[in-house]
């Protein structure tokens, strides 16, 4: 790929757009100058973005990515995470990590969660559970070596 004879494998590519600061796209489908290097992909996006073409993402996962641009786009679908959206962007990175932990901490320990985990058994009916999947499974290699 360095002479020009073969295309350049995909880590590779990931290694050097990481190197230059710069979105894989942009590394792919731009000249880069010198002088774009400085500060490659820092600008701040605009608030209106023009004839964008999307390249991944979705409304339902609640992110888009554009192309040309290096970050990933947050959107919402109501007003409630809307809100917490900008009140997230809005604290400091401290605080950012806190409310994760938080977040996670709340999903992990509520009572759905402890609803929804798989329900002990007895070690003793494990075994005879066990056994019967066994004996099945005995009755079936029977009959195939048997036909064979």
């Amino acid at each position: 790929y360095e002479a020009g004879e073969r295309d350049a494998p995909v880590s590779v590519m990931v290694k050097l757009a990481k190197l230059g600061k710069v979105s894989l796209d942009r590394l792919l489908t731009t000249k880069i100058l010198l002088e774009d290097l400085d500060t490659p992909d820092q600008e701040k996006s605009q608030s209106i973005i023009r004839n964008a073409e999307v390249i991944g993402g979705g409304i339902e996962e609640g992110r888009l990515m554009f192309k040309g641009l290096l970050n990933d786009n947050l959107v919402t679908n109501n007003k409630e995470e809307q809100k917490l959206l900008t009140l997230f962007r809005k604290a400091n990175r401290s605080n950012r990590e806190k409310y994760l932990l938080d977040l996670e901490w709340r999903f992990n320990n509520t009572r759905r969660s402890r609803i929804t985990t798989t329900k002990k058994i007895s070690r003793k009916l494990e075994k005879a559970q066990t056994a019967v999947k066994l004996q099945k499974l005995a009755k079936n290699i029977k009959k195939i070596t048997v036909r064979g």
